[in-house]
């Protein structure tokens, strides 16, 4: 008897349970470990929700439901079930080298108003092993405008959250905020912008259980965010204060609690992806043309006055084509050239010719059109395709409310049917839509290192009137301050869980205060099936104490099979994270403090020996690095020496 069908024997089980539970309807995860519960208690109480794992509370009960049309559809209802299921399902992700395999238990039920007129919902909710989630659907047709939604989560109030801070009124546009922690019960006080957070939320309780709040399937719908209440309490809270319309059927997002034992567990966690809908076979029938790959980019460091010159950009792609990079990317300032159309179509050619394909930059608000189904984007992209060039970086979104999600989507749509890949920009998180739209190779929807190019910038001109900032106190997401150590420790066990993020990884010239050991293992931590190099390549061949590091920055992978999280991994001060991708394993390490100990090997197969190649900081200086090499083998350890705000790169090859 194989695992699935144990699986499905003890789900009938539990239907069975569910159905005779007296106080509401319950469900249970495949492996039995994560329990979720829904009931209506009464007409004022409304209906509630509550999950546990290992018999611990994990969302205490906690209000759902929607308001359409006026209409409170949580209250003064009944709840019956009518429908239950066991799912397994095994899909391919373009950031993952083997297929996904996937189990869980799901229940539907209708909330029928008590007077037996009047709309219905339907509540779905599923859990898996890696956690539990539900989504609201009303049926029906035509123009309908959502009121309110009135979901609520009330996690382990003891808990310690892991947010996204922005220190500006940017800071609920872009989801470009540096990572910080507080209680949970703090959440509602501790932003000088208010009690209003960005997911995703990571929460960890009970010592060693880690828990994450966050959305998947977002279409069609408006992005949600959520409201700290004094309470410890977090509720639904959207750009659109009065609502928003929807046409057709009303489906909301799934409202997703990843819950986790370990950080290994949570940095592999594809719950995200298990919830979104599957690609349209007719959209994406043929594969081909979707391509994982790194990319050569001219604009972070910009050190040559060459920019936008047709033979600087043709350097950038002979480069980029020495790396073994897949990519260019052309950033602002192609659409300023008269001849612009001739100019990508010759870079196109010329890259074409070098295995490099040509991505290219355009500002949103010159595609975000919906007249005639967003002709004027249509034209765009015909003359895009027409150049040979692969693909878009779509810029400036700033929002996440359901006309820019409408946006957003018809984009990816319009792309695919021109076989075109997409990079979005100055957007909100992800939410799994890389499944549905594989054409979607990263999103930004991060506090990427661009920041240290914008921090350059400002010190430049703040010097220039003879003010010197570069000696301020770090604080937690200023606008004018390079990306901290910190950050970058959190961030791959927090934004990184949902998917591919346009980091922008490895700039040497502009590390801020870290190394340059750790500038370089942020490209093997930060996942991205679009990795965009943000280090200018000129700089890199240039620069002689640079040279070393080529091999390294040529074998960076972009699809990885599994990611293992290892000791002395701190959240926000330490991380060690050893990755798969094919036969080879790639270590790297982040840490604030500083650190020097073994790492254990003990993840390499047995019987196989490894051939090592490593960077580490020099002791003698941040913009320098020792490298050596050496025979590893399963059980033994690797001496890992790394300065304060430091790292390491540790690659292993198999024999």
């Amino acid at each position: 008897m194989n695992r699935y069908m144990k699986h499905y024997i003890l789900f009938i089980s539990l239907v069975i349970c569910a159905v005779l539970h007296a106080d509401g309807f319950q469900i249970t995860s495949p492996d039995g470990r994560i329990s979720a519960r829904v009931a209506a208690d009464g007409a004022d109480a409304g209906l509630k929700w509550e999950v546990s794992c290992d018999g611990k509370p994990i969302c205490a009960k906690s209000s759902l439901g929607l308001m359409v049309d006026g209409v409170d559809m949580s209250h003064n209802i009944t709840l019956k079930e009518v429908g239950s299921n066991f799912i397994s399902d095994r899909y391919s992700i373009v950031s993952h080298e083997s297929p996904i395999e996937t189990a869980a238990n799901e229940m539907i039920l209708e909330a029928v108003p008590a007077s037996g007129d009047g709309i219905r919902m339907l509540v779905e909710v599923r859990c898996y092993d890696g956690g539990a989630a539900y989504r609201l659907r009303v049926p029906g047709s035509g123009l309908r405008h959502v009121d309110a939604e009135l979901a609520e989560f009330r996690l382990p109030t003891s808990g310690m959250a892991w947010f996204a801070e922005r220190n500006s009124a940017w800071k609920l546009k872009t989801y470009a905020g540096e990572f910080t922690k507080a209680p949970v019960l703090d959440l509602h006080k501790v932003s000088q912008q208010g009690p209003v957070q960005m997911m995703p939320l990571l929460c960890q309780a009970y010592d060693s259980l880690f828990i994450m709040l966050t959305e998947s399937g977002l279409f069609n719908y408006s992005g949600m965010r959520l409201r700290a209440l004094s309470s410890g309490s977090l509720v639904a809270d959207f750009t659109e204060s009065d609502g928003f319309d929807v046409d057709g059927e009303i489906v909301t997002p799934w409202r997703v609690l990843v819950i986790e034992r370990d950080l290994t567990g949570l940095a592999n966690s594809h719950l995200v992806y298990d919830l979104a809908p599957e690609p349209d076979p007719d959209l994406f029938a043929d594969m081909s043309w979707v391509r994982p790959g790194r990319s050569v980019w001219s604009w972070w460091s910009n050190i040559d006055s060459r920019f936008m010159d047709d033979e600087a950009e043709r350097e950038v792609i002979d480069r980029g084509a020495d790396l073994g990079f897949e990519y260019t990317t052309i950033d602002e300032g192609w659409e300023d050239r008269a001849d612009k159309w001739e100019f990508v179509t010759s870079l196109a050619e010329y890259g074409a010719a070098k295995g490099v394909g040509v991505l290219l930059w355009r500002h949103s608000n010159r595609l975000d059109n919906p007249e005639h189904d967003y002709r004027t984007m249509a034209m765009f992209m015909d003359s895009v395709a027409a150049t040979g060039a692969k693909g878009l970086k779509i810029d400036f979104m700033n929002g996440e409310s359901k006309r820019i999600i409408d946006f957003t989507t018809r984009a990816l749509q319009m792309a695919a049917e021109r076989k075109l890949l997409i990079n979005f920009h100055g957007c909100q998180k992800p939410s799994g839509e890389i499944r549905t739209y594989p054409n979607e190779l990263t999103r930004e929807g991060v506090r990427g290192l661009e920041l240290n190019r914008i921090t350059a910038d400002y010190r430049r001109q703040m010097a220039s009137k003879g003010v010197k900032v570069d000696d301020r106190p770090h604080v937690v997401g200023d606008e004018n301050q390079c990306i901290p150590a910190c950050h970058n420790v959190i961030l791959p066990l927090t934004r990184g869980v949902l998917g591919s993020m346009d980091y922008t990884p490895v700039g040497f010239s502009m590390p801020g205060n870290t190394t340059w050991a750790h500038q370089l293992a942020t490209g093997y931590v930060m996942q991205s099936s679009l990795l965009t190099f943000a280090e200018n390549p000129f700089y890199l061949f240039r620069e002689p104490a640079l040279r070393a590091l080529l091999p390294f920055v040529a074998a960076l992978p972009v699809v990885y099979d599994k990611s293992i999280v290892l000791p002395p991994t701190r959240l926000g001060k330490s991380l060690i994270m050893a990755r798969q991708s094919g036969g080879d394993w790639y270590v790297a390490g982040l840490s604030v403090d500083g650190y020097a100990g073994a790492v254990d090997l003990g993840f390499l197969d047995a019987g196989i020996k490894y051939d090592g190649e490593w960077v580490m900081d020099s002791p003698e200086s941040d913009k320098a690095v020792i490298i050596g090499s050496g025979e590893y083998v399963k059980n033994g350890i690797f001496n890992a020496e790394m300065r304060p705000n430091g790292g390491f790169v540790l690659r292993l090859h198999r024999r």
